[in-house]
């Protein structure tokens, strides 16, 4: 019995020894990624387009030049779209064998399951009930929305310095992107192969689709690159590493992942000088002088360091008594500056009410101008932040660090005893609701920029709470806090104030609710739950506060309960179109009636019920998906009774007038009664 496991270890061994690379062995890959957002039934038209797909795709894949192939079978509602990416080296039967597997665990992993991404060592699957490859569109392509499935080898370690194998590392993968990047053959075959003599050898392999251009491929594998050497991926030196995305792929191993000869063939770095050399034997004298010169050399040395610190400060400090000037400095590696007090004073003319440039729940804005001309605004919050200056520093250069077109760019803070300020880009536009909620500047926004304003605050919000370097739930989304450019591109305000000030919440409650009602989810106003969910309903407001052009806050309507309520009413009446503006044609009704659906998704009274932001995001770039429909909102109640108390057992929250929840009905059984879709 014991025989057959010894003999497979001593054949394991002797291939070990032998001089020539074994050929590349199956590794373990991510598990299949399912899009569980919509689902097909079975024996539907959607299945046999799909089985339509299975049979074209891993004929198709293998027979390209570059192994890839994207199909689409039948037509919309029902269309099944595919893509297959073979591994480079892979020929052509093993290509086929491999996207015919692929699907197979697709319908084991995530059955009945429109969306599905499949990654196996030889090849890559993806399909899907929608359009996906309109994402490769210059007008669509966005690198932070790709977001990678990470395979690391956590369990070993190999035995080098974490300098040399760091070094080593990032050199294998910077050659192997610019190699697959440099692609000119007319197939576009995005493919390298490399292998470093390092101890033990290092052996990578980077792949793009065929379909992205060359900038896109070396972007995209560049984003992965800057995700395997992360001190999160590499900390412990794994001896592999594999980041997929379905556009591209990067891999290391210290075992062969690919077949046939490296593409490149690549020197190990020097190796890093020890830390300490080692004194040679000698005599008891010898090593006894030498011990006590370096006694002496390190006393030196170290009283001289402590003599330029003390110099350095001292000399600081007579320069800003004689000056009143501060230097700037800087801090981390997004270069988040902090500012003297006086500076901030002199730009914003001591904070004087002619500078101001808006108050809400966090604090006030004033614009300045520095010495250099440059304009900036100027944030005084209300209380201190955090708990001391380091833990202030600390939080400012993750806040500074999160850089996105969506956002606005946070260039430094000053902490000043018991003031504590931020100091942001200027936003000359000002806020969306200055423009969507003034008569007096008319309809001076189009369709088309509602619509980018919606999808960019969709975008940025994406990046707070998937793919930033922590999540971030901004818990005060509303119009006042979203800024248009020049361009007239939204980007989010005070994301992470709600973190940088300490509101004393744990895992998910706060003690201290803060926000503005008629944006706030009923969850956390009511008992202060935190979750991503609560920025998802505060952005369904948004949304159709864009689309309608209507304030949910206030009006000075008095019949008109909220906003809420008024789409609700109309939506059920299948009026709804009666709320968009008569100057839009009839693409751009449909889309805002798309936009209106996608925001009551949003604004569902149960968290669990409204999507995701990445859900979100695809339901707005992708017209061929199929929308759930919804059910009444959170803040409904009907005109004849604003606060009489619910009988279909849902629960009710109810505004007032100056913006404070007035009730909450909760039933006993929590029976939901679903309201009748209209069409």
């Amino acid at each position: 019995m014991l025989a057959g496991p010894y003999a497979t270890v001593a054949v394991a061994l002797v291939l070990l020894l032998l001089p020539a690379p074994a050929p590349a062995a199956a590794e373990e890959t991510p598990p299949p990624d399912c899009d569980a957002s919509s689902a097909y039934a079975p024996n539907s038209t959607f299945q046999a387009n799909l089985n339509l797909l299975a049979a074209a795709l891993p004929a198709n894949a293998s027979a390209s030049p570059a192994g890839f192939a994207t199909f689409a079978a039948g037509a919309a509602p029902d269309q099944a779209n595919g893509l297959a990416l073979c591994r480079g080296d892979a020929n052509a039967s093993t290509c086929a064998a491999c996207v015919a597997a692929a699907f197979r665990d697709a319908q084991q992993a995530c059955p009945l399951d429109k969306g599905v991404t499949v990654y196996r060592d030889a090849c890559v699957l993806r399909f899907a009930g929608r359009q996906f490859l309109d994402f490769l569109r210059e007008d669509q392509w966005l690198i932070s929305e790709l977001v990678p499935a990470i395979l690391t080898d956590s369990a070993r370690s190999v035995n080098a310095s974490d300098a040399w194998f760091n070094a080593a590392v990032t050199g294998t993968l910077t050659a192997l992107v610019d190699r697959a990047a440099a692609a000119t053959n007319a197939t576009r075959k995005y493919f390298a192969t490399g292998e470093m003599d390092f101890h033990p050898k290092l052996y990578g392999l980077a792949q793009c689709a065929p379909d992205l251009t060359p900038a896109q491929c070396q972007g995209c594998l560049r984003n992965l690159q800057k995700v395997v050497v992360s001190a999160r991926f590499l900390s412990g030196r794994p001896p592999s590493n594999s980041a997929f995305v379905v556009w591209c792929s990067l891999r290391y191993s210290v075992s062969p992942i690919y077949d046939g000869r490296a593409m490149l063939q690549l020197a190990a770095p020097p190796e890093p000088p020890p830390s300490a050399t080692l004194t040679p034997p000698s005599s008891g004298r010898k090593r006894s002088a030498a011990g006590i010169s370096a006694g002496i050399a390190c006393f030196v040395v170290l009283m001289l360091i402590l003599l330029v610190f003390f110099f350095r400060r001292f000399r600081r400090r007579i320069k800003a008594a004689e000056n009143g000037e501060h230097s700037l400095k800087k801090v981390g590696r997004a270069q988040c500056t902090i500012f003297d007090l006086p500076t901030l004073q002199e730009a914003t003319e001591h904070f004087s009410e002619k500078n101001k440039l808006g108050a809400g729940g966090f604090g006030t804005v004033y614009k300045g101008i520095l010495s250099d001309g440059q304009e900036i605004a100027v944030k005084k919050l209300l209380e201190r932040a955090g708990s001391g200056l380091d833990q202030l520093h600390n939080e400012m250069r993750v806040l500074a660090e999160l850089q996105h077109k969506n956002l606005v760019g946070l260039q430094g803070f000053c902490s000043h005893q018991n003031d504590t300020l931020l100091v942001y880009e200027y936003i000359k536009n000002g806020s969306l609701d200055n423009i969507l909620f003034d008569d007096s500047k008319g309809n001076a926004l189009n369709w088309e920029q509602q619509y980018n304003i919606i999808h960019g605050i969709a975008k940025g919000i994406l990046y707070l709470h998937e793919d930033s370097s922590m999540r971030i739930i901004h818990r005060d989304l509303k119009s006042s806090n979203i800024l248009l450019d020049d361009n007239m591109e939204p980007k989010i305000a005070d994301f992470g104030l709600a973190r940088l000030l300490g509101e004393g919440h744990t895992h998910s409650r706060t003690t201290r609710v803060v926000g503005t009602f008629g944006y706030m989810a009923p969850e956390y106003a009511w008992s202060g739950s935190v979750s991503p969910k609560i920025d998802i309903f505060s952005f369904g407001v948004l949304i159709l506060e864009i689309v309608t052009r209507r304030s949910n806050c206030s009006s000075d309507d008095h019949t008109t309960v909220n906003l809420l309520t008024d789409v609700w009413d109309h939506w059920t009446k299948r009026t709804v179109s009666q709320m968009l503006h008569p100057s839009l044609d009839e693409f751009a009704r449909t889309q805002a009636l798309r936009c209106i659906h996608i925001g009551l998704l949003c604004v569902q009274p149960e968290p669990d019920n409204r999507p995701d932001i990445s859900a979100v995001v695809f339901m707005l770039t992708r017209d061929s998906m199929e929308l759930q429909p919804p059910s009444q909102p959170a803040f409904f109640f009907g005109r004849e009774s604003p606060s009489a108390s619910r009988s279909d057992g849902q629960r009710s929250y109810v505004y007032d007038r100056s913006g404070f929840i007035l009730e909450q009905g909760i039933s006993v059984n929590e029976v939901t009664l679903s309201e009748l879709y209209p069409r």
